[in-house]
């Protein structure tokens, strides 16, 4: 079980640093727009809500099939 642990830590490692790595530059963005266009801010909380509610699910669902992985389900 030594190695697939190992690898299933690793999945789920790279996984959180991407997301947030792309929440990142998602919020930096959203900010951006709304201090050029302050009129916009609704639309855009909005659409950066659904975004990170996307990413986030990918978190949670890479963190279930390490936990497959783990216990060879």
């Amino acid at each position: 079980m030594g190695i697939i642990a190992i690898g299933a830590g690793i999945a789920v490692g790279l996984a959180a640093l991407g997301i947030a790595l792309g929440q990142g530059f998602g919020v930096g963005k959203a900010m951006e727009g709304i201090s050029k266009q302050p009129e916009a801010a609704g639309n855009i909380r909005t659409t950066l809500i659904v975004g990170m509610a996307i990413m986030e699910t990918m978190g949670v669902l890479s963190f279930v099939i390490a936990i497959l992985m783990a216990l060879k389900l």
